[in-house]
């Protein structure tokens, strides 16, 4: 059975110990019964993890004589960048793309994406958001989750001139080359565009590729819009892992 995993912020690890977030001591005393000598892991969510061991001081959750942890192999290099959809599936999307190890998710505005909350509710749905990246990260054992952008309009998205050296890819159930990985994916980050679920209108894909995307299909079949972002990742990854080895 593997270790439980808890997340603290990088100001609560003082000394060789951490003091856990409510939420997270809860979870530990209430709801696992955790002990005072129980090994546990606790990563930061800025890339350090750690191995100690709990101590139930009262009300207060600690984890002591912590010893730091090899950090997983990641490497900071795929960008998903996906247009918004239903709530839910959008959730569902963020959480196994984390387990999938994208580095940063930029949600888009499309013409044909689920219809955004206004500007007061877009703070809370930011917020929790975060928080199901981080839950993914500690499932799945990795010690940062993804970068998390504020959601852009597309024409915005394709002038961002930072993304100007990336390798750019953009999923089109229309296209007809299916995507092959090339040995440019070896250096650089890759963003990995997936559309609503409406589907891409033609003009965006237009403006897609005068801004220096390249069009692919993912294979004959109507993917689910979160299922072809799944399917995009978990592709791309595997194949950017067997070009870096």
């Amino acid at each position: 059975m593997s270790r439980r995993r808890f997340y603290v912020p990088r100001d609560s690890i003082r000394n060789g110990t951490a003091a856990l977030p409510s939420d997270q001591a809860h979870h530990l005393r209430d709801v696992l019964r955790l002990s005072t000598g129980d090994p546990v892991e606790i990563f930061d969510g800025e890339g350090s993890g750690y191995l100690g061991e709990v101590e139930l001081r009262g009300a207060e959750v600690l984890v002591c004589r912590l010893q730091s942890l090899p950090s997983p192999s990641l490497p900071d290099s795929l960008i998903l960048a996906a247009a918004l959809i239903k709530p839910a599936k959008f959730e569902w999307m963020l959480q196994k793309t984390t387990e999938l190890g994208v580095s940063e998710i930029v949600p888009l505005k499309t013409r044909l994406s689920e219809r955004q909350p206004p500007v007061s509710r877009l703070k809370p749905r930011l917020e929790r958001w975060d928080r199901i990246l981080q839950e993914a990260a500690k499932q799945c054992g990795r010690f940062a989750p993804p970068r998390l952008q504020e959601p852009l309009e597309f024409l915005e998205f394709l002038g961002r001139k930072e993304l100007s050296p990336c390798h750019k890819l953009l999923f089109y159930e229309k296209a007809v080359a299916p995507w092959q990985a090339d040995k440019e994916l070896q250096h650089g980050k890759t963003i990995l565009c997936i559309g609503p679920e409406g589907g891409w209108e033609r003009g965006e894909v237009d403006q897609a590729i005068e801004a220096g995307f390249r069009a692919y299909s993912l294979g004959p079949w109507t993917l689910r819009a979160e299922t072809a972002a799944v399917a995009a990742v978990a592709i791309v990854q595997h194949q950017i892992s067997l070009i870096r080895q």
